[in-house]
């Protein structure tokens, strides 16, 4: 009975000592196969809800939710996940949002979707950023043009009493792409740049 209880504490130890969880911005070649990527500090919960950009007639909404624990095949790991509507000169250039009615959509295969984390002089460099600022940088990707490769930086706005929370939101190119003909558009439905966005 010693010797089966020995077995499954030595067993139950081993497991335990491979299920590493790591913050956020740990690299993968410093983790083991299963490791849980996590946001230890909650840095996230404060870009969750809906966001919205509005200039004359045109407006940009992006809701970002926080998924737990999601298994990509190797890791877990905590992600802030999107979609959007965009709508120029009154016109809906494009609309994701119904997408989370879909619950088959999960983790990355969100049109808005990551974890990292970027120092303030990394691209994006944010000059006025506090030395212990925490941005995202998220995958960001255009149904209609995937062959784009897109992110969205996001930087939560310090608040002041009585006014409601702001971020940015700047939607970068990554690099040069191939395109899949030489008419391919270039450009994201969503403009490049930064939009000034209130929490709803």
């Amino acid at each position: 009975m010693k010797n089966i209880f020995f077995t499954i504490l030595t067993i139950f130890t081993i497991i335990s000592c491979k299920a590493q969880t790591v913050a956020l911005n740990t690299y993968y070649e410093d983790v083991n196969i299963g490791a849980y990527f996590k946001d230890l500090d909650n840095e996230m919960d404060k870009y969750v809800g809906t966001w919205q950009y509005t200039h004359g007639t045109d407006t940009l909404t992006i809701v970002l939710q926080k998924n737990i624990h999601v298994f990509d095949g190797e890791y877990y790991e905590d992600l802030l996940v999107g979609e959007y509507r965009f709508v120029n000169n009154n016109q809906e250039i494009v609309n994701t949002l119904p997408r989370f009615s879909d619950f088959s959509i999960l983790g990355r295969k969100h049109l808005i979707s990551g974890r990292r984390q970027i120092a303030n002089n990394i691209y994006l460099v944010c000059n006025d950023c506090n030395s212990n600022e925490k941005r995202f940088m998220l995958n960001f990707h255009d149904p209609e043009r995937n062959y784009l490769s897109l992110s969205l930086v996001l930087r939560y706005l310090p608040q002041s009493f009585g006014t409601p929370e702001r971020m940015t939101a700047t939607l970068i190119d990554n690099d040069s792409v191939m395109l899949p003909d030489e008419n391919s558009p270039t450009v994201p439905l969503v403009p490049y740049g930064e939009y000034l966005m209130v929490k709803q």
